[in-house]
């Protein structure tokens, strides 16, 4: 796909956003909602291609996505914040793999349609701040995967490979990444279950922030 301009990518931005309402919702609804934008963003790539591209993410001129050094970023993979000048911005650690920032970069992506109203949408999230945090990493994570790794896709990949290795090199993610992923699809180690209150993995460390 080739880098759209400005004026387009705004536009794909407010369309990707109009999928979610801006209300206080679940843990459940935000990642239902942060999947039919995942399905969209997908789409507009090319939704049947295993590694799908997204280099065109990091050209976009609307939410500009700046490489920086790791200590830059405290040691983390990406950042979106609008300061200083109130400019959205995405900062993406140039010191890891090319997989991992391609998941940084969705990563990020997500934090930042939700930027704006992220005080309304996670305003039910979690029994305290620090609960609060993890979750809303843990759907920014969930909205990343779903684009790089869609359900069907790995599906019909893993009955075909069986190996986790030869999956993450035909999605273009790292190990890890495809690692959790199979996990959470139930088709590699045992299954996760999630507390119906507090909505919090049980014996899951989910994707590392950021991690791809």
């Amino acid at each position: 796909m080739k880098k759209p301009s400005k004026k387009d990518m705004i536009a794909l931005i407010d369309y990707w956003r109009s999928f979610v309402p801006r209300r206080p919702m679940t843990y459940g609804q935000n990642l239902h909602d942060g999947r039919e934008q995942a399905y969209q963003v997908r789409a507009l790539a090319d939704e049947n291609t295993p590694a799908v591209d997204v280099q065109w993410l990091f050209e976009q001129t609307a939410i500009p996505v700046l490489l920086v050094p790791s200590y830059v970023l405290g040691e983390n993979s990406g950042l979106t914040m609008d300061k200083p000048g109130g400019e959205l911005r995405i900062f993406i650690n140039e010191n890891e793999p090319y997989t991992r920032q391609r998941f940084s970069v969705l990563h990020e992506l997500k934090h930042a349609l939700d930027f704006y109203d992220h005080p309304v949408l996670y305003a039910k999230l979690g029994r305290d701040e620090q609960n609060r945090s993890e979750l809303i990493e843990a759907i920014a994570n969930d909205f990343a995967a779903h684009v790089l790794m869609p359900t069907e896709l790995v599906k019909r990949a893993w009955f075909d490979m069986q190996d986790t290795a030869l999956a993450a090199s035909a999605f273009n993610v790292s190990y890890e990444a495809m690692q959790t992923r199979l996990e959470k699809l139930g088709l590699i180690g045992a299954p996760k279950f999630w507390r119906a209150v507090a909505r919090t993995p049980v014996n899951d460390p989910s994707y590392s922030a950021c991690a791809a």
